[in-house]
């Protein structure tokens, strides 16, 4: 300080000045920092406000829904039919949300302003938004009946990153959301988000749907399908094209390009807990034709709250009545076809409209000689109903074919309309064929029997008994032929003679008879063996030559012995096993049944009839 003068020098004031400005400068350096700290919690805490809201609008919205369906990366926009179905499956939807982290937020909405720089998220170019889509099962997947969820103005200028899938928790199904938010940086002239602000992982629990019931359940998680592992656009196709009158902004999520995903969450909404049952009943109405039935039930069920309900009891029409249908409380009539959603306890009232009475009609039936068989009342315009077999029809020697028009033998039951009571019917029988049997010669009355045209004749009665002491029974032919009776289709009257074949002398026990019987796709041939011995003879295997390959045939040879006879205690035993066997006493008879059946097979269609099994086609194993 000059000492002369009051004041500073120039010298002083620089540098007080200098020092000043250095203090200062440590000064602001230190507010900066702080500065960045505190805008940087003001955005953490800011993001973590707007994803928690997010995720809370998801479960909002989804947690009491049903018919979940998830269609994650999808590419484009699904092909949604008026009614809310996708492809094939015929399941209804009413909402569909879709996560949007392709676009600019709003363009969805058909009010976009149409400028994609008029507020500072689009500038920044901020992305990734919740879209829900109403009226899905009126109106299909129209993004003009969209909206963004909390609004675009919620987001901010952060960008998201938005996820979803489906998962299994023990027996729950829940949606797993992921959501991410970016912060903008401004670096070299524009705007970039790299910087995470907020990450989160939560599950969605899917309460009406927890636990698996199966088909029984109509409430399930419908589909979950990761379009970018394994994409399924035939199941769940594509809109090929944007719809006529939506914006060009809207245009843009039908393209196809690999690059263009989004996810879609399809579900019916409701906002009630299916853990909530309701009771609907259904009952007769106070009006009901019998009075014994008024306000009688006919059912109750026990229904989950928010079920749309389709099923009411089916009721039988009656006389003189038009359909039934079904009134609610308030006597307003329930639509069962779209379904009536059950919120409270209700009980529905089955109606039967009175309609004016139908004329009625006689027609007549007549015998095969003409006479009248019977008569009957048929209402106008129905058809009449068949009444049985004439009463003059020989049921032994004949088949009864069917009832035709007798004014035009073409027409049946089901060509001729009733409108009058002229119509008369009349039967079309055909004549079976005679068969008959002859032995030694001689004709076996009591085996006459008659066949239906084109079928096979039957073993008639007993096994034949030959003249000739040491022949037995070969089998029945066509009389002057070979033709076995198996082989031999019936076309006209026939005779069958009774051939013999000399007894085998190298064994102790024979083939003494073989009797056939088909029954219910069933061939059965009673084998009767002698012993002729003084010694119990064990026999364990039959073997049988038919001349066909049994691996051609969809069929089983099977050995059926009576329990009294069988070495163990089953009698449906397979052929050629040792440990079943038949004891045959000195000088006795056994008789066994070796039977030829289908297996259960639809396509088998061979006709089992045609084969045969005689005495010489039989070898017989025993052991002693």
């Amino acid at each position: 300080m000059n000492k002369n003068r009051k004041g500073f020098t120039l010298v002083e004031l620089i540098v007080v000045v200098t020092i000043f400005g250095v203090i200062l400068g440590a000064i602001l350096n230190m507010i900066k920092p702080a500065n960045n700290v505190y805008h940087d919690a003001d955005a953490t805490m800011e993001s973590n406000v707007i994803g928690s809201g997010l995720i809370d609008y998801l479960d909002d919205e989804l947690r009491y829904s049903t018919n979940v369906l998830v269609l994650k990366d999808y590419i484009g926009v699904p092909d949604v039919s008026t009614s809310g179905t996708i492809g094939a499956s015929g399941v209804t939807y009413s909402n569909c949300i879709v996560i949007d982290n392709n676009n600019l937020r709003g363009y969805s909405l058909k009010n976009y302003s149409g400028s994609d720089t008029d507020t500072a998220a689009k500038r920044m170019g901020a992305k990734g938004c919740i879209i829900n889509v109403g009226n899905v099962n009126t109106e299909g997947l129209n993004f003009n009946n969209s909206a963004v969820a909390r609004g675009v103005d919620f987001y901010d200028n952060y960008k998201f990153d938005i996820g979803a899938s489906i998962s299994n928790i023990e027996e729950m199904r829940t949606l797993d959301v992921s959501l991410t938010a970016y912060q903008p940086t401004y670096e070299n002239g524009s705007y970039t988000f790299t910087k995470t602000k907020y990450k989160k992982d939560a599950a969605v629990n899917l309460t009406n749907i927890n636990i698996n019931e199966g088909d029984s359940d109509s409430y399930k998680v419908r589909d979950y399908k990761d379009f970018s592992v394994a994409p399924d656009y035939v199941t769940y196709p594509q809109a090929t094209t944007a719809p006529a009158g939506c914006t060009a902004q809207q245009g843009k999520y039908y393209s196809l390009d690999a690059s263009n995903t989004y996810t879609y969450i399809f579900y019916d909404k409701t906002t009630v807990s299916s853990s909530k049952t309701y009771s609907v009943k259904f009952i007769y109405s106070a009006s009901d034709p019998d009075s014994t039935l008024r306000g009688k039930q006919i059912d109750t069920k026990s229904v989950k709250a928010g079920t749309v309900y389709k099923t009411p009891p089916s009721m039988p029409s009656r006389t003189g009545y038009g359909t039934p249908y079904w009134v609610d409380s308030k006597n307003n009539v329930a639509d069962f076809t779209t379904g009536v959603t059950i919120n409270k306890d209700m009980v529905f009232s089955c109606v039967y409209p009175p309609v004016a009475p139908k004329a009625q009609f006689n027609v007549t039936f007549e015998n095969i000689n003409g006479s009248t068989f019977t008569t009957t009342k048929v209402y106008d315009g129905d058809f009449a109903n068949d009444p049985g077999i004439p009463t003059d029809m020989d049921t032994i020697k004949q088949d009864f074919v069917k009832w035709v028009y007798k004014s035009d033998n073409s027409k049946g039951l089901t060509d001729v309309s009733i409108t009058d009571s002229s119509v008369v019917f009349v039967p079309v029988v055909q004549n079976k064929h005679k068969v008959e049997f002859k032995l030694n010669g001689s004709l076996i009355n009591a085996s006459t029997i008659y066949v239906s045209d084109g079928q096979y004749a039957n073993y008639p009665g007993a096994t034949p008994v030959s003249s000739d002491a040491d022949k037995i029974f070969g089998g029945w032919v066509v009389e002057g032929t070979s033709d076995d009776i198996s082989t031999k289709v019936i076309t006209s009257d026939t005779v069958f003679e009774a051939t013999f074949i000399s007894k085998p002398t190298n064994d102790l026990y024979v083939i003494s008879s073989i009797a056939r019987k088909i029954n219910d796709g069933e061939i059965d041939y009673d084998i009767t063996i002698q012993n002729n011995g003084s010694d119990v003879v064990k026999i364990w295997s039959l073997s049988a030559n038919v001349g066909f390959a049994f691996d051609q045939m969809q069929a089983d040879w099977r050995l059926k012995i009576p329990n009294d006879k069988v070495c163990g205690f089953t009698t449906n035993n397979d052929l050629n096993n040792p440990s079943n066997c038949v004891f045959i006493p000195a000088g006795g008879t056994v008789t066994v049944t070796l039977y030829f059946k289908k297996y259960n097979d639809p396509k088998y269609t061979e006709d089992l009839s045609k084969y045969s099994l005689n005495p010489s086609d039989i070898t017989v194993s025993k052991v002693q």
